[in-house]
């Protein structure tokens, strides 16, 4: 398993690549929920999300050889992005493997990156066997994006970040989809600040990792669909899952109503545009579900939203703290 030390070198290594993002205090966001509220804004990072630090510490650790032979990696969208702007920023070729479904958008940022997406699989599984079938005709490297240690340890730079701006923080709220971004994050917050609550939130809809924590061993879950599109997974990775189950306090799923709600919240609150993916943690903070601390910091993993989903989102009524 990665371990502190991994992360230190992955932000090292990534520094000069990737945007150190803002940990924003939200006065209105703290009043309705009574306690303080943070924000660690990844939607600002590049490409849109927090998959860019991964990706970085992953392809940079490539061999020469490897790097002309090309990459690739199978993504709802944001991995894809992510893997498509470091390889075309490197010089290196990269094939993506996308669900025919993929937001237009996040389809079109990997072709203007210089990526070539292969719309493929109603799965992540269906996706995953696809790219391994590529990269073995092709000699590609494969980027995976929640069981890599090297992408693990990219993602775990943001809790370093956190850490660095709000030591005294309580409660961390971390997206879970495959597992590798909480993985990461609740790595460097345990090893460093213990005492500090990680608590992730999933889709009810998408809850392999919630049902597997409630299992003791990891659960396979029937596929579905979530306007958090980029938080699917029918099973965590077993990496993924033993990190979690060491280090993560809690697991929570919250509902589509409330995922809506919370995205709703952030754009007329803060004015900031995000994925629906992202606002599941504050609408995990909001439910009421688990650990609340009185400094409590929500990441926003990613900005790459579906417009077409947000455009229905704000014909519908929704009241997050009702």
């Amino acid at each position: 398993m990665i371990n502190l030390h991994d992360i230190w070198d992955a932000k090292r290594l990534i520094y000069n690549y990737v945007h150190l993002t803002q940990l924003l205090h939200s006065s209105s966001l703290s009043r309705m929920a009574g306690v303080d509220v943070y924000l660690k804004c990844e939607n600002l990072q590049k490409t849109g999300s927090f998959k860019v630090r991964g990706a970085f510490n992953k392809i940079l650790s490539l061999t020469d050889e490897q790097k002309k032979a090309g990459v690739g990696c199978y993504s709802a969208g944001n991995h894809a992005q992510a893997v498509s702007y470091v390889a075309s920023l490197l010089g290196i070729e990269s094939w993506l493997v996308m669900p025919d479904y993929v937001s237009p958008a996040k389809l079109a940022a990997c072709k203007e990156y210089g990526g070539h997406p292969v719309l493929f699989g109603k799965t992540p599984e269906a996706r995953h066997q696809k790219i391994m079938e590529m990269v073995k005709e092709k000699g590609l490297a494969y980027i995976d994006p929640c069981e890599d240690d090297q992408v693990m340890a990219g993602q775990g730079t943001i809790g370093l970040e956190m850490l660095e701006a709000l030591p005294d923080a309580d409660v961390i709220y971390v997206q879970v989809g495959g597992g590798g971004l909480i993985s990461g994050i609740a790595t460097a917050v345990k090893e460093l600040a213990p005492r500090i609550k990680v608590v992730g939130v999933e889709p009810e809809r998408m809850n392999c990792m919630s049902a597997s924590f409630a299992a003791g061993r990891i659960v396979r879950i029937e596929s579905q669909s979530s306007i958090a599109d980029g938080l699917s997974g029918e099973a965590p990775g077993p990496n993924a899952f033993a990190i979690a189950s060491k280090y993560v306090d809690a697991m929570i799923t919250v509902s589509e109503k409330e995922i809506a709600a919370a995205t709703l919240l952030v754009l007329q609150r803060t004015k900031m545009f995000i994925e629906p993916s992202a606002a599941a943690t504050l609408a995990g903070l909001f439910s009421g579900r688990s650990f609340r601390g009185k400094k409590n910091i929500c990441l926003l993993s990613g900005g790459n939203a579906n417009l077409k989903v947000l455009a229905e989102l704000f014909g519908t009524d929704q009241n997050p703290v009702s």
